[in-house]
């Protein structure tokens, strides 16, 4: 029987069928011999047409007989022993494709609509408000299989979950966008056994006096809210990362709303309280718990070198306190925004910034390691695999695991390929849902060299349906 971690649910749904295909193993069939590797480059998914016939499920059959569960404890359970750090990825939860929502959302067009993914570009690639343009291509940030690809990926580097960034519950602008798209990683961190927390974003509170949605009196009461409607419908849920036995709740800020006693109300009315943080140097102000690192650039200034690199970027982590349950350091592949007037400008210097900063956040003592950011595309933090960089910030995450546990992480650079086509022959739609379920089954128990033969057999007989 394949073990399992708990927090991979589909596989639960599809145990009888299972078992049912080990009993047809036990009666004679035999796996077939596994064939190239294809990998899904960009929006074109591997074209995956199958026959009628019953030779997939019986080489599904196969692969199932294959699996060894000794593998799968050295790699999930050294992740989740406590005794590895936490990896969380910051993610946006911001884009919307015609296909999934009718529209392009602003975060690939710009806000001002300065470009259309539908016009390819003469390299390419669509027109898109970005420097990077994901391998997989645009997608709805409430699209299921895209979801699933992007944790598959996350869990497969070492990641143990996200956290999201979050403008409330308040039903003005695209706040009801973002709204959906949490909750739709929300229920995807669940199923795939991945942590999720939130990061909320006060500057949203700052758009609502704006638009004369709330008066400024109301913004306390407007916190309050937001903050209980977390606590209510997420921080009691399986998934939700806890920190030192409570739920972690973010925040990008305090960037509008200064007055501390707010902060604090807010946090002290929430049931069970949470471990409550803030950008590094605004923490202490808004009476938080302790602060998070975001992209710094003054530790690469002229260059010194990677030791020097390191102790600076060690420094600014233990900028207000240098006890390491009120930091949470940050690391990051670079920031090459397409802003109008850009904040920052920090290259990937062909890996560098992604290794070093990784390097500082694992020799230090901090539990918990924020990874900036799987797909912030305006700002260029993107850690999700693109055309532009590849797999390169995935392998560096995996580099760093592998540092700190040894033998016990398995993962490859070449399993990280895996969830993209998944995703490809989700995509192409002629494979059939319960196949591709066994196949995200496998990945998420990390079954890897299970799913890669399934995988290889499924994209065969699409390639040649006879």
């Amino acid at each position: 029987m394949v073990a399992v971690p708990a927090g991979c649910v589909r596989l639960r749904a599809s145990t009888l069928l299972a078992s049912a295909l080990v009993l047809l193993v036990m009666a004679g069939c035999k796996p077939a011999a596994p064939t190239k590797q294809v990998e899904v480059a960009g929006s074109s998914a591997v074209p995956s047409p199958l026959s009628g016939s019953t030779d997939v499920a019986e080489m599904a059959v196969a692969s199932l007989a294959e699996i060894e569960p000794a593998k799968l404890a050295p790699v999930l359970s050294a992740l989740s022993d406590g005794q590895a750090k936490s990896l969380l990825m910051h993610y946006m939860p911001w884009y919307e494709t015609p296909a999934v929502r009718g529209q392009w959302g602003a975060h690939w067009t710009g806000h001002r609509k300065e470009h259309d993914p539908e016009v390819i570009k003469e390299n390419g690639l669509p027109d898109i408000w970005s420097q990077f343009h994901p391998l997989i291509g645009l997608y709805d940030s409430t699209d299921p299989d895209t979801l699933e690809c992007q944790l598959l990926q996350m869990k497969l580097a070492g990641v143990n979950g996200v956290i999201v960034d979050w403008y409330g519950t308040y039903p003005a602008a695209d706040y009801p966008v973002i709204h959906q798209a949490t909750k739709a990683m929300f229920e995807a961190c669940g199923e795939f056994g991945m942590k999720f927390a939130a990061c909320y974003e006060d500057r949203s509170l700052e758009l609502l006096v704006n638009w004369r949605k709330i008066s400024p009196a109301e913004v306390p009461a407007q916190l309050a809210e937001n903050f209980k409607w977390a606590a209510a419908e997420w921080f009691g849920a399986p998934q939700y990362f806890q920190f030192e036995g409570r739920p972690l709740l973010l925040n990008f800020g305090p960037i509008y709303l200064k007055e501390k006693e707010a902060w604090t109300d807010a946090v002290e009315a929430c049931d069970p309280r949470p471990a409550f943080f803030a950008l590094h140097h605004l923490w202490q102000g808004a009476g938080a718990d302790g602060g998070f690192s975001w992209v710094h650039t003054d530790p690469f200034n002229d260059e010194p070198g990677e030791e020097v690199i390191v102790q600076r970027l060690t420094d600014t982590h233990n900028y207000r306190s240098m006890d390491p349950l009120q930091s949470i350091p940050s690391a990051y592949p670079g920031f090459e925004d397409v802003y109008e007037t850009s904040l920052l400008n920090l290259g990937r210097r062909e890996g560098r910034t992604m290794r070093e900063t990784l390097r500082a956040a694992m020799e230090g003592p901090w539990p918990v390691v924020q990874l900036v950011t799987w797909n912030d595309y305006g700002e260029g933090t993107v850690i999700e695999p693109t055309h532009e960089d590849g797999y390169a910030a995935l392998e560096a995450i995996q580099d760093a695991r592998r540092q700190e546990l040894g033998d016990a992480f398995t993962f490859t650079a070449e399993d990280l390929r895996l969830p993209a086509r998944l995703l490809g022959l989700r995509r192409a739609g002629n494979a059939t849902r319960q196949e591709l379920d066994q196949v995200s089954d496998l990945l998420c128990a990390g079954q890897c060299q299970a799913a890669e033969e399934l995988l290889n057999r499924l994209e065969s007989a699409s390639a040649d349906p006879q």
